[in-house]
C-alpha cells in the first residue's frame, strides 16, 4: 500500500503515516459525492447554514488539538495557528451561516425600460453539484476549511484533496465535518501527491477550488480546460509594501515585520517588496532590523515547512550576492538547516534580481526606495502578480487615492496581511496571482450556478410580443420610432415622443404578429 508519510518539518520525524487514495477509485468517491449532493440541495438553505453552526461548535471543542496538530506538521508557531487558523474559520463560518441564506435567495432584477415593465425578472442560484477543492500546505487549515463550508452551504458536495506536506491536517477537517452530523459522502478526503489532484481534474468536478503556486494553477487550469471546467485560482504574490515619508517609523517597521515574517513569511500576501520614501529609508531600514533581532525561534518564527522551498531561498540569495546586493541581515538558513533566518536586502540594483520580481515565499523582504508618489505606484505595479498591497501613512485620504492606483485585489491601509481573514470581504487577485474571489458575499457566487428567470409581472398578462415574426413596414417604423427616444439632447428626446406614440398606436392596431 502506498502510503503519504506525514512528517515534523523541524526534524523530519514521522507523526503518522496515511494510506495514499487509489486513483483508481475516485469514480466511485465521486458517485458517492453525487449521490450525497443531491439529497443535500434539497435541505433549506436555513438548515445548511444552521449546520455550519454544528461545525463551529466542533470546531470550537478541538481548537487545542488542532493547534498543535497545525504546529507539528507545519511548523508555525502555536499561536500563530490560533491567529491565522482557527479563529479566521470560526469567523468565516458565524459569517457565512448568517448570510448565506440572504445571500442566495432569489434577487429582483428591475426592468428600467417603461415599455418593459410588464414583465419582471430576478436570479435564483442553485449549486454546481460536486466540486474539487486542493488545498496548500502554508496554511493547511483555514484556506482549506473555508472553501469546503461556503461549498457545503451552497448545497454542493466536495472531494477534498490537501497538500502532501500537511494530510494530518486534511484528515483533521475531515473529522470535523463528520462531527458536525453532515451527511456521509457529502465531504470526502482523499490523499496524495499530484497523479491523485490530476486524476481529480479527469472526474469532471462541477468546479475545481485551487490554491497554491502559479505554475501548477495554470496546470490545473489547462487540464481542466479540455472540459471546460472552471476554475477558481487563488495562486502567488510579491506584495508591496509602500511607506509613505509621513510614515510613524515604530508603526511601519512593526508592520512590515509581521507582514513579512509571519508564518516564516510562507504566505501569499506576505510583504516582500519594501518601496519606502529615501527621506526615510536608513532609519527604517535601522529599525527594522532592530526589530527583526527580537524575534525567537518558535515563539514568533517557525520553521521552512518544504526542504525543496530552500533551493528558492538559495537560488534568490546567490544571485542577490553575486550582483552585490546589501544584506541588512540575515541571507542564510540555520546550521540545521530547518529555518530561513529573517533577512532584509537592499541595494542600487535591487530591483532587477529575482529577490525583488519572483516569489520567494520565505522570511525574505527586498527593499528599494522612492522620490515621488508616483514612482511607488509604478514600482508597486511593476510585478508579474497582483493580489495585495499596503501603504502605510498618517494621511489616509492619501492612503486611498494611492490605493485606487494600484492593480492589486486588495490594498490595506495602515495595516498588512490579514485582508485574507475577514470573512466579509472578498479575497483574490489578478494577473498571475489568480482568478476568482472567494469570501463575502461576492465569493459565495462562486460556489452556485446563477439562473434569470424572467416572467410576466401578472399571469393574466399574455400577447405576443412586438418583436415577433413577421417583420412589416409598420414595425420598423415602430421600433425606429422608440430608438429617435435616446437621440440628442433631453428636449429633442421630448419633442420625438408625440411620434413614437403615433406609431405605437398604429402598429398595435393595424399589425398582428403571426
Amino acid at each position: 500500500m502506498d502510503l503519504i508519510i506525514s512528517r515534523n518539518p523541524r526534524n523530519g520525524s514521522v507523526i503518522r503515516e496515511i494510506p495514499k487514495t487509489p486513483p483508481a477509485n475516485l469514480a466511485r468517491i465521486f458517485e458517492r459525492a453525487s449521490s450525497a449532493q443531491q439529497l443535500w440541495a434539497k435541505v433549506p438553505i436555513k438548515k445548511r447554514a444552521q449546520k455550519l453552526l454544528h461545525l463551529r461548535d466542533a470546531l470550537c471543542r478541538r481548537v487545542d488539538e488542532l493547534s498543535e496538530v497545525i504546529h507539528q506538521e507545519n511548523g508555525k508557531p502555536v499561536i500563530e495557528a490560533h491567529i491565522c487558523e482557527l479563529l479566521p474559520s470560526i469567523d468565516l463560518l458565524t459569517y457565512f451561516s448568517s448570510i448565506g441564506p440572504k445571500a442566495l435567495r432569489d434577487r429582483k432584477i428591475t426592468i428600467r425600460n417603461p415599455f418593459m415593465r410588464y414583465r419582471r425578472s430576478y436570479l435564483s442560484y442553485w449549486p454546481l453539484g460536486t466540486v474539487a477543492v486542493i488545498s496548500p500546505w502554508n496554511y493547511p487549515f483555514f484556506l482549506a476549511f473555508g472553501d469546503i463550508a461556503v461549498a457545503v452551504l451552497a448545497g454542493n458536495s466536495v472531494v477534498f484533496k490537501p497538500s502532501e506536506y500537511t494530510s494530518l491536517v486534511g484528515q483533521k477537517i475531515q473529522e470535523l465535518f463528520d462531527e458536525a452530523g453532515f451527511p456521509r459522502d457529502l465531504v470526502q478526503t482523499v490523499y496524495g501527491e499530484g497523479d491523485v489532484g490530476s486524476a481529480i481534474i479527469d472526474q469532471k468536478p462541477a468546479k475545481v477550488f485551487f490554491t497554491g503556486s502559479v505554475r501548477t494553477g495554470k496546470a490545473i487550469m489547462k487540464q481542466a480546460s479540455q472540459n471546460l471546467t472552471p476554475v477558481t485560482l487563488e495562486l502567488g504574490g510579491k506584495d508591496a509594501m509602500i511607506v509613505l515619508p509621513d510614515a510613524d517609523l515604530d508603526f511601519a517597521t512593526s508592520a512590515a515585520l509581521w507582514g513579512g515574517y509571519t508564518n516564516s513569511g510562507q504566505v501569499c500576501a506576505s510583504v516582500e517588496r519594501l518601496i519606502v520614501h529615501e527621506s526615510i529609508a536608513k532609519a527604517f531600514a535601522e529599525e527594522l532590523k532592530s526589530k527583526i533581532a527580537l524575534l525567537t525561534p518558535d515563539v514568533e518564527l517557525g520553521v521552512v515547512t518544504m526542504d525543496k522551498q530552500k533551493q528558492v531561498y538559495e537560488d534568490h540569495l546567490k544571485e542577490a550576492r553575486e550582483s552585490g546586493a546589501e544584506f541588512i541581515c540575515g541571507g542564510i538558513l540555520s546550521g540545521d538547516r530547518t529555518r530561513m533566518l529573517p533577512t532584509l536586502v537592499a541595494g542600487a540594483n535591487i530591483e532587477s534580481l529575482k529577490i525583488y520580481n519572483e516569489e520567494t515565499f520565505g522570511p525574505v523582504i527586498a527593499m528599494t526606495t522612492f522620490k515621488t508618489v508616483a514612482e511607488a505606484i509604478e514600482k508597486a505595479n511593476r510585478n508579474a502578480y497582483g493580489l495585495l498591497a499596503s501603504v502605510i501613512t498618517k494621511n489616509v485620504s492619501l492612503g486611498e487615492e494611492i490605493a485606487r492606483e494600484l492593480h492589486v485585489g486588495s490594498v490595506m491601509i495602515n495595516e498588512v496581511l490579514f485582508s485574507a481573514g475577514l470573512p466579509e470581504t472578498p479575497w483574490g487577485g489578478i494577473k498571475d496571482s489568480g482568478i476568482g474571489r472567494k469570501h463575502s458575499e461576492i465569493g459565495i457566487y462562486e460556489f452556485v450556478n446563477v439562473r434569470h428567470v424572467n416572467r410576466p409581472r401578472f399571469s393574466f398578462i399574455r400577447f405576443k410580443s412586438w418583436w415577433w415574426f413577421p417583420y412589416t413596414e409598420l414595425q420598423r417604423d415602430f421600433f425606429r420610432a422608440w430608438i429617435k427616444l435616446y437621440e440628442g439632447s433631453m428636449l429633442e428626446r421630448l419633442s420625438n415622443v408625440p411620434h413614437f406614440l403615433w406609431c405605437l398606436v398604429t402598429f398595435l392596431k393595424k399589425d398582428r404578429r403571426i
